[in-house]
């Protein structure tokens, strides 16, 4: 007797997921020609025919998207959830939230337990696709996964086809820098992030960028890295530069975290904010208004951030076409954290 052909047959045959199969099955979703008139081919080649039950699973759709944070305790991270929960169930969708506690090889393991549960899509925010340099062995799990559905990233991920929804970072760099020129601050210094993450790496290099086109040199010794995007990451970063004989009167930290970790060590040499120097960071949570004095900081508009993740992935699980990458659009919300301009 030969070998009983499923629908997981025909899906890696055609080089497609088990969901684009099931459209074509079901007739009930738009599927691009070639891809239908190649499943239909080898439909027609083994003469295939699903049984009631199998058709019954194929229709049946769970309304549920998975999302796998880095780190769900920092405010970024929580934002960018309820933002996409919100969205979701505007649709008509549930999220289920995993926190892989940035362990790479969590991250592995909540890929399958996504998949064990029946996720129609899935969203990775933070972890393994920040990294300047992609993971191989992860871009190949992921391409595994989008054999079956598809996977919505905040970062990049080479090597995939995943739908990426990105900050502009050169964008959030220049509205810093605009800002904090206007205010007549010229001795600036960046605090904290990992070279190795992405979004930090284009920042930095923003940094290095817009010191040289309004004239500034570049002093090494007030861009001091961390790889810790907390309080103590910007407590410790700072501390390191006011060990220096000449001190910046600005300082932009990778986060609103690090930036209240930068301004408690400004206080401790007593340094006033904003007389003495000025504090900007980015993210705009709600850290921003809850430190002393108010913070001054990028956001991105989580509702429209978390709206089109999660409309980039619910157009994905129709089969309809989605972007390579969309931007989103930075916005500066100034506080009290720098002088008046």
């Amino acid at each position: 007797m030969g070998k009983v052909i499923t629908i997981c047959d025909i899906a890696k045959e055609a080089g497609v997921s088990i969901s684009t199969v099931s459209r074509v099955l079901t007739g009930n979703a738009r599927v691009k020609d070639d891809k239908k008139q190649r499943i239909q081919e080898i439909i027609n080649k083994y003469d295939f025919h699903p049984n009631q039950l199998a058709r019954g699973l194929i229709q049946t759709k769970t309304m549920q998207i998975g999302i796998i944070t880095a780190d769900v305790c920092n405010p970024y991270y929580s934002a960018m959830f309820v933002s996409c929960e919100k969205a979701a169930n505007s649709l008509g969708y549930t999220l289920l939230l995993s926190d892989s506690f940035g362990d790479r090889r969590k991250e592995f393991e909540l890929l399958e337990k996504m998949i064990s549960q029946r996720v129609e899509a899935i969203i990775l925010i933070g972890g393994l696709v920040d990294e300047l340099v992609t993971d191989t062995e992860f871009a190949e799990k992921v391409n595994l996964v989008t054999n079956q559905i598809p996977v919505i990233v905040t970062g990049r991920l080479d090597g995939t086809n995943c739908s990426r929804v990105n900050i502009d970072g050169n964008r959030a760099m220049e509205l810093v820098m605009e800002y904090l020129i206007s205010c007549r601050y010229k001795k600036i210094a960046f605090a904290g992030g990992s070279p190795t993450v992405k979004f930090t790496a284009e920042l930095r290099a923003a940094y290095h960028k817009l010191l040289k086109s309004y004239g500034f040199s570049y002093n090494p010794a007030f861009d001091v890295p961390n790889e810790y995007y907390d309080e103590n990451g910007g407590y410790a970063a700072m501390t390191q530069i006011l060990k220096e004989k000449e001190l910046p009167d600005a300082v932009i930290a990778v986060n609103d975290l690090t930036a209240a970790g930068v301004m408690r060590a400004a206080t401790e040499h007593h340094l006033r904010i904003p007389d003495d120097i000025g504090i900007i960071s980015f993210d705009n949570t709600y850290i921003a208004p809850l430190v002393t004095p108010q913070l001054t900081s990028v956001g991105y508009n989580y509702a429209e951030y978390g709206e089109t993740i999660v409309k980039n992935a619910v157009a994905a699980i129709s089969g309809d076409g989605v972007p390579h990458e969309t931007l989103i659009e930075p916005v500066l919300a100034v506080r009290q954290s720098c002088r008046v301009r």
